[in-house]
């Protein structure tokens, strides 16, 4: 935006006292212009002024970045599940660095019912982009809760030899599944998860 005019107004000695009292009434109201006295042949001048300095993008809150983290950490446990799941195999996978607790517990127990049973999970679950999550950030203990609807269409456990699907239970594949994740040494992990089988999303 340009500067405002500076207005430069003369009065002449034979202006009479209430005409320079009036004048000097008109600067007093005209707040963003300077006024001063001067000849009477002097114009206003418009100054041109330089542009404004472009603001800094803000940066996150900690807020943001705690959900990212937890996003992080959840999405990343289904990850190593889907590797671990379709290869029947912990070999080469790092589900300890996502998942903690009763989710690694969970996650372990299935896997060997797949390895027992000679079944493997091929495919993977369609997650939400943007499921909800809870933070409490407040006091010495940081938690989180993630609420997704997981989608296992393409998730289905099959014979590892034949390749023949399982035979599940309805035909509802999309269920709402609620983590918790706690932050502990400079970090954030999935310590629950559980799929609420009679739900629908």
């Amino acid at each position: 935006m340009p500067m405002a005019l500076s207005v430069k107004i003369g009065v002449s000695k034979a202006v009479s006292t209430r005409a320079a009292a009036a004048v000097a009434g008109m600067c007093a109201v005209v707040l963003v212009a300077g006024c001063g006295g001067g000849d009477s042949d002097d114009s206003a001048k418009e100054k041109p002024s330089s542009p404004a300095p472009s603001s800094a993008p803000p940066s996150a809150g900690p807020e943001q970045e705690a959900r990212k983290q937890v996003l992080a950490a959840y999405r990343g446990m289904w990850s190593e599940q889907v590797k671990i799941y379709g290869s029947g195999s912990f070999k080469g996978t790092h589900l300890e660095k996502y998942a903690a607790d009763k989710a690694l517990s969970k996650v372990k127990a299935a896997a060997f019912y797949y390895q027992n049973n000679d079944l493997v999970v091929k495919g993977e679950p369609k997650l939400k982009d943007d499921p909800k999550v809870t933070l409490t950030l407040g006091g010495t203990s940081k938690s989180a809760t993630i609420v997704d609807c997981v989608d296992s269409t393409n998730f289905v456990p099959q014979n590892r030899r034949t390749g023949k699907k399982s035979q599940l239970d309805g035909d509802n594949r999309r269920k709402v599944q609620t983590s918790r994740a706690q932050y502990g040494s400079g970090k954030w992990m999935i310590t629950d998860s559980t799929i609420d089988k009679g739900s629908r999303c």
